[in-house]
């Protein structure tokens, strides 16, 4: 019986001892791998080159001047955009007798944001459309001291009561009557020099011919850039805007426009054209 009892715990022992070498045979297996073995990705080759980002750091061969003409491409079209919205805003804004009688008290180019229709007079900008720097400084100094005035007759009106008043629109009035167009000042082709030199639109180009209207009639086409209506230069739309609603209704009036490198000069009714406008940036010639 002894010797029974003592057998059966020997081989309790055994057992035990045999699990523990086979357990830690296996551990050391899945730990050790072979040196040489290589490291498998979860991406073949195949795939990586293949992915959206595999080039994103990649050098770009694109040379300095493709890059600054592309920039510039950019920057017309932003412009452009800028001034059909503002069309768009003029457009639908309503002409009730009470808005007429405000827009003389329409708030001058100082206290407006900066944009492609309300441009900064600079003398480096002036001297940059050929001006003599000492003249372009002078033009300058009188603008801005214009509108120092307008600013401090805005800021007195509202500190004593009388702002978007009969008296305020007076004497707003009275200051701007001393004030001279840049255009008016410089003239027509330092003016257009000025605003290509500056990166601005200085050309009014007409987007499309709306079917029988007067454009169409006269033989007005898509892609016309309009030089000049009843022989006066035109550089934006709102220039062109405000000469077809003067003069005498259905005068009939020059107008020039550059089409395919050719001057073409068409007679239309004076009045409402018929066309959608675009701008373009031309270099003067």
């Amino acid at each position: 019986m002894n010797k029974k009892f003592i057998l059966i715990p020997g081989l309790l022992v055994l057992g035990i001892a045999a699990g523990v070498t086979m357990m830690y045979q296996s551990d050391q297996k899945i730990t050790q791998q072979p040196e040489n073995e290589p490291q498998t990705s979860p991406f073949s080759q195949t795939e990586i080159s293949e992915h959206p980002m595999a080039n994103a750091f990649v050098v770009s061969q694109v040379s300095d001047s493709e890059r600054i003409q592309a920039l510039e491409n950019q920057i017309q079209l932003l412009n452009e955009r800028i001034e059909q919205l503002e069309r768009s805003v003029d457009v639908t804004q309503g002409q009730t007798a009470e808005t007429a009688a405000l827009e003389i008290n329409s708030p001058s180019a100082v206290d407006t944001p900066v944009s492609s229709l309300n441009p900064v007079v600079t003398t480096q900008s002036l001297v940059k459309a050929g001006l003599d720097a000492e003249l372009a400084a002078a033009i300058v100094r009188r603008r801005n001291q214009i509108d120092m005035k307008i600013l401090q007759l805005r800021d007195r009106a509202s500190r004593e009561g009388y702002l978007n008043t009969a008296r305020y629109s007076r004497e707003l009035n009275e200051l701007r009557a001393q004030d001279i167009s840049l255009r008016d000042e410089i003239g027509d082709d330092y003016y257009d020099s000025y605003l290509f030199a500056n990166r601005q639109n200085n050309r009014v180009k007409v987007a499309s011919v709306m079917m029988g209207s007067p454009a169409e009639e006269s033989g007005m086409m898509d892609g016309d850039m309009i030089l000049s209506y009843d022989n006066r230069k035109l550089f934006n739309w709102n220039e062109l805007q405000d000469a077809t609603s003067k003069g005498q209704r259905d005068e009939y009036v020059n107008v020039t426009v550059l089409r395919n490198g050719q001057l073409v000069n068409l007679w239309v009714p004076r009045g409402p054209l018929g066309i959608r406008l675009g701008s373009a940036r031309i270099k003067p010639e």
